[in-house]
């Protein structure tokens, strides 16, 4: 009885520790807005969603402002997925890790992307976006 008792405490203090804090819930929400909203070309969407001094760099250096950004993903309705997503919060601020594929008529290029999010109000918003290309393996 007593093991059953130590293994139940033991594995509900672990559940805790790897809980989904509410702000870790509210960044991976914008984060999926922003997804369906670059997807749509949505401009409204990504207004709100993107911090006023964005800057959002490419993989292949291009560093846009929000305006640019905006314009960039109504014309293109950015075409790529996400995997492997980690999101860490401090305080008002949070980062999301991950691997990315964007598709292009070239084919599939293969990412790593880091953004920076903050909360302002009640609201998160993208203040930071940068993509780095992952190597093709050595032949």
């Amino acid at each position: 009885m007593k093991t059953l008792l130590l293994t139940t405490l033991v594995l509900a203090v672990s559940a805790v520790g790897f809980a989904e804090t509410a702000d870790e819930a509210a960044v991976k929400a914008a984060h999926a807005s922003f997804l369906a909203a670059a997807k749509a070309g949505d401009a409204a969407a990504l207004g709100k969603i993107f911090a006023d001094g964005l800057q959002y760099s490419h993989s292949n250096t291009l560093l846009e402002t929000k305006a640019q950004a905006i314009a960039a993903l109504v014309k293109s309705k950015g075409n790529f997925e996400i995997h492997d997503q980690t999101i860490h919060v401090y305080g008002k601020a949070a980062t999301i890790r991950a691997k990315m594929t964007a598709h292009s008529a070239n084919g599939d290029i293969p990412l790593t992307m880091l953004q920076v999010w903050v909360k302002n109000g009640n609201a998160w918003q993208m203040m930071e976006r940068h993509t780095t290309r992952i190597p093709a393996p050595a032949k």
